[in-house]
């Protein structure tokens, strides 16, 4: 009896780590870490419509453009390279080509529900982001041009086409939000060069840890996470955003900081994927139940 409810203890645990990988190694966590970006956006700025059809259809692009790169890693002899996130890739190239499909599905769906006008915004930057894994273009060689792609991509789908699909017009508060929004990725972007600096030295990939160190690299974050938090305050005081959304944004910015502080190469990849990429939900997050309480 006893080695009935152990294994079926075993079969929970392993059902819950299958499921958990699924979320954030199959993409969908940071998928909805966009969503939340979107929807800080639209609190920050006190949009009166929030922007759900968009929301839905970031989230299939995202699940889409991520998944779809995986399908492409390429397999070498020593596969994993010691890497959690890379073994579970490889194991799972079924499961990565049906989130694949499922993106793109509802991308599709989900584009005849918006304004047009995302086809012109967002094309650009989805040739961009495929120019990952065109191996031909050999772009992943330029460190400073992943870091750059990623940033202005991101930028661009959570803060700009926001405010461009709600008729903002492109004024000082405009400008304003996009640095904030930018400094904000540059911070949270940096420290998965740290993470990936066993796989881009083996693949002979040039990223800042690897030509400046870790430890100056992870201090260009924490620099960049200082910039956000006063871009925060510069929101404020030009009246962009209320007292209680800039405690908001204060405190999910002192938890970006703790986490960057505390991040390394030896870090577990969780700890970049769930903790790092989990301040964009924890953005979203905060101000989302502050609002309600408005």
């Amino acid at each position: 009896m006893q080695g009935w409810v152990l294994c079926g203890v075993f079969c929970n645990l392993t059902t819950v780590r299958y499921c958990n990988n699924i979320i954030l190694f199959g993409n969908i966590y940071v998928a909805l870490g966009a969503v939340s970006l979107i929807q800080s956006t639209c609190i920050q700025l006190h949009f009166t419509n929030h922007l759900f059809f968009y929301s839905v259809f970031v989230f299939f692009s995202t699940l889409f453009i991520y998944n779809l790169q995986r399908i492409f890693y390429k397999q070498t002899e020593n596969k994993s390279y010691n890497s959690i996130r890379r073994t579970w890739i490889f194991e799972n190239q079924m499961t990565i080509k049906l989130l694949t499909l499922m993106g793109f599905s509802g991308m599709c769906i989900s584009f005849f529900f918006n304004d047009f006008r995302i086809l012109f915004y967002l094309s650009p930057l989805f040739i961009l982001s495929l120019s990952y894994f065109i191996s031909a273009l050999m772009l992943l060689k330029n460190a400073c041009f992943i870091l750059f792609t990623l940033v202005v991509v991101w930028t661009m789908t959570t803060a700009i086409v926001p405010q461009l699909l709600s008729g903002s017009s492109i004024n000082t508060a405009f400008i304003i939000h996009v640095l904030t929004r930018f400094s904000f990725m540059l911070a949270i972007c940096i420290p998965f060069d740290i993470r990936d600096m066993g796989i881009d030295k083996a693949e002979n990939v040039s990223t800042l840890p690897l030509q400046y160190g870790e430890n100056a690299t992870r201090n260009l974050a924490l620099v960049f996470t200082i910039i956000y938090s006063v871009f925060i305050v510069t929101e404020y005081f030009t009246s962009v955003i209320s007292l209680s959304v800039l405690w908001g944004l204060l405190l999910s910015a002192t938890a970006t900081l703790i986490f960057i502080v505390f991040c390394n190469s030896k870090r577990s990849e969780y700890y970049f994927v769930a903790g790092i990429d989990g301040t964009m939900i924890l953005q979203g997050a905060i101000l989302i139940v502050g609002s309600l309480f408005q």
